[in-house]
């Protein structure tokens, strides 16, 4: 059996490291979402108290019709408010930031026999934030590819009208498939480049080294991990395909449904984060 199947196949064979990881990543996704969901949620029952279920053209009506000594108190509540609602975001994102940094931490750590320590953990951070320029250049590139793409999907539609138009449902169906198949690949290989970097640093924990030996291990190897995300991407479609109608049920239960969608989430992250720590393990 070809050797890429092969360990396409074995990361099924779900361990100890998996357990661990998906643990991991289902923890730390569930407490940023549920934070961020209570604050919004804290925001927007300050905002109904502070407006009283006044429409725009309601509350700009009675700012003009209010004297100064009685709107004085009104703008004081409204400043307290933003102050709160631009701190509470800001304070979130940062505490948000720390702790997806020490979750991810924990994961590579683990899978490398290692573990964190205060200095290690603060690189990861300064990692994430190196992140930042080269990843958002490699979006623009992903982006490009993916409005080639969609002029290529469009091809059908110039070159034969007539049947297009007479099958518009499937051919439209059908570039849906492979616009969404795109989309997951591309959102994939984003993943796995990510997770070879990370594999990289926690071995030597030195930011650019690893940036610049993560992409080159993907471009060194880029048959290999190609296939790799095809093998993930197909796994993310059946899977997908396979929920659609648990969650066409679960329509009506949507906290149901939103603890579903992340299980499954972290789920896949976590076999995936496996997957190439294996099977990517010897190609650095």
């Amino acid at each position: 059996m070809n050797k890429n199947i092969q360990q396409y196949l074995n990361s099924f064979k779900l361990g100890k490291e998996f357990v661990h990881t998906f643990v991991t990543d289902l923890v730390s996704l569930s407490l940023i979402i549920l934070v961020f969901t209570w604050f919004s949620s804290y925001l927007q029952q300050r905002s109904l108290i502070l407006l009283q279920g006044r429409t725009t053209a309601e509350l700009q009506q009675m700012l003009l019709s209010l004297k100064p000594e009685q709107l004085q108190p009104f703008m004081v509540a409204l400043k307290w408010f933003l102050i709160i609602a631009v701190l509470g975001i800001v304070i979130l994102i940062a505490a948000s930031f720390l702790f997806f940094s020490y979750s991810r931490a924990r994961v590579w750590n683990y899978l490398q026999g290692k573990l964190v320590n205060r200095s290690n953990y603060w690189r990861w951070n300064i990692l994430h934030l190196s992140l930042i320029v080269p990843l958002l250049l490699f979006i623009v590139v992903l982006f490009i590819v993916k409005l080639l793409l969609s002029l290529l999907l469009s091809l059908p539609q110039k070159i034969m009208p007539v049947f297009y138009f007479t099958h518009s449902l499937l051919m439209e169906n059908i570039r849906l498939l492979f616009d969404g198949a795109a989309l997951f690949y591309m959102a994939i290989l984003l993943l796995v480049i990510i997770f070879l970097i990370y594999q990289h640093f926690v071995k030597s924990y030195r930011v650019w080294d690893s940036i610049g030996a993560g992409f080159s291990t993907f471009k060194k190897n880029w048959k290999k991990t190609a296939l790799l995300v095809l093998f993930a991407t197909v796994t993310a479609c059946l899977a997908t395909l396979i929920f659609l109608p648990i969650k066409k049920a679960l329509i009506f239960y949507p906290l149901l449904s939103a603890v579903l969608y992340l299980t499954l989430t972290a789920f896949f992250i976590a076999w995936l984060t496996v997957y190439v720590s294996h099977a990517l393990h010897g190609h650095q």
